[in-house]
Parts: C-alpha cells; sequence; structure tokens
C-alpha cells in the first residue's frame, strides 16, 4: 500500500476547502504525501473530472491512492465508494467521476464506504471531500483493508462513455475535451487511427472532418502547422486532436465538447 494521495476536485485555490482537505489527511496520516492533480475542474463538471483523472492516474506508482471530489449530490442519497483496480485505488463519490477508470480497468472492486467510525466526528452535508473522503483516503494509506470500509457493491454509477464508430473508410468520433491550451482532443485514438490505415497508406491521405471543415493529413508535431490553420495530430496520450498553432482552437473554431469528429481516408493520389 502507498502513502501517495492525489487530488482532483473543482474546489479551485481561492477557498480554505483544498487546505482543510489537506489538514485532514494529515491528521490522520502525518506520513502522508498529498500531490495535486488538479483543482481546476469547471464547477460540477463530472466528465471533465473523470477525462482529467484517466489521463494522470497511472503516471502514479502502483497503490497510489486518488481521491477525486466533484460532488453535485453532496448531502443526498449518493453514495460514497472506494474502487480497488489491480493497481490503484480510488475514493469519491458514486456519480460516475470514476466511469472511465472501470473501462480502462480489467478487474474492479467497489466498496460503499459506511464505516462512520473512519470519518471525522459530526460530518456535515456540504463538505464531504473534508468530512468522508480525506480521512478514509489517509487510513487506506496506513493499511485498511478496503472491505473494512464497507460492503461491495455492484450497481455503482457509470456514465455513457462515447466509442468511436466505424465504418469502411471512415471512424466517427466526438470532441470529449478541449485543455488549457485550447487543444480540442476527441475519443478517436492511434490504434482506431491503425484499423482504418491499411499497409502502405500514407498519413497525408487522412482527413479529419469537424462541424464542416475538412483538415488534411496529421502533423508530426504543432509548428509543423502555419500559424492560425486547422491542423490534427496524435498526442502524446495517443488521441487524435485539432489544434490551431499558437491560438485557441476551441474558441477560434467555437467547437464544443460532444462535436462530432470524421476521420476519412482518401484514396492515393
Amino acid at each position: 500500500m502507498s502513502n501517495i494521495i492525489t487530488l482532483t476536485t473543482d474546489y479551485g485555490t481561492r477557498d480554505a476547502f483544498v487546505a482543510s482537505m489537506k489538514g485532514i489527511i494529515l491528521k490522520t496520516n502525518p506520513q502522508a504525501q498529498i500531490f495535486d492533480i488538479t483543482h481546476e475542474i469547471a464547477p460540477q463538471d463530472i466528465w471533465e473530472a473523470a477525462y482529467t483523472l484517466k489521463s494522470a492516474y497511472a503516471q502514479f506508482p502502483k497503490g497510489t491512492i486518488h481521491l477525486a471530489v466533484v460532488d453535485p449530490g453532496v448531502g443526498s442519497g449518493r453514495r460514497p465508494i472506494i474502487v480497488v483496480t489491480e493497481g490503484y485505488y480510488f475514493v469519491g463519490p458514486d456519480n460516475g467521476i470514476f466511469s472511465l477508470i472501470y473501462r480502462d480497468s480489467e478487474r474492479v472492486r467497489v466498496h460503499h464506504i459506511t464505516a462512520g467510525h473512519y470519518f471525522i466526528a459530526n460530518p456535515g452535508p456540504t463538505f464531504h471531500g473534508r468530512d468522508i473522503f480525506a480521512p478514509v483516503a489517509a487510513s487506506l494509506t496506513k493499511g485498511v483493508p478496503s472491505g473494512n470500509f464497507g460492503d461491495e457493491i455492484t450497481d455503482f454509477v457509470k456514465l455513457n462513455v462515447p466509442v468511436p464508430k466505424r465504418s469502411e473508410n471512415s471512424i466517427d468520433g466526438h470532441v470529449v475535451h478541449a485543455d488549457r491550451f485550447g487543444n480540442v482532443i476527441t475519443n478517436i485514438n492511434y490504434k482506431d487511427l491503425q484499423s482504418l490505415i491499411p499497409e502502405g497508406a500514407q498519413m497525408g491521405q487522412v482527413a479529419v472532418t469537424v462541424m464542416g471543415k475538412e483538415i488534411k493529413g496529421l502533423r508530426k508535431f504543432y509548428a509543423e502547422a502555419a500559424p492560425g490553420e486547422p491542423a490534427a495530430i496524435i498526442n502524446s496520450s495517443g488521441n487524435l486532436e485539432i489544434f490551431l498553432f499558437r491560438q485557441n482552437a476551441r474558441t477560434t473554431l467555437a467547437i464544443k465538447r460532444g462535436e462530432v469528429v470524421r476521420l476519412t481516408l482518401h484514396p492515393a493520389a
């Protein structure tokens, strides 16, 4: 069991929310090591949190506890949970925030957290990140077995995760995220691209269409595109990404999450 805890929230850094969580973690286990993934998730945006967590969790050592709190249902009947995979632990609300973890993992075990003696005394209705999730995550770093926190469940919440659809000469996917630089990331990955391109085909035969705009070919790096020219690339996470070199593709092209993106293979000239 690792003593590393990561934090992913929509709390921001202006208020005392994040510091309060860290304080409770350190009270419970002074040896815990705490790392911030981000606290700048858009308020109550569960999908953005799910995507961000999926992008970062595997970069940490096996055994890391990932605490993620974007929780519009705090204080309601939604359940607090621990997710156990073959390499990591996840603590947070049962609202779909771990949907991409479920999809990526070969083996998943989910526990409904009900053992109140691990919470802080008299937990309130509005800040479960501090009162429930932080002390539970810290207790995990001390070696408390996940089963001690509550019974295993199988009806945990999953978001409707979009999956690319393949036809003979094209793949239809969707925009799933836009990063800080305005680069627009899709759910089409390099394996999808490989399945479309036959042996001997060139990357220049690939076209990406979004919102009626066609982008011909894929770039190897950002600076290969002219400034202001819409371009596409397979990014370091292996996903198809649409960008404008030195500009913001999301705002300039007015591309929103959920937009359809089509990857097409044109015949060689």
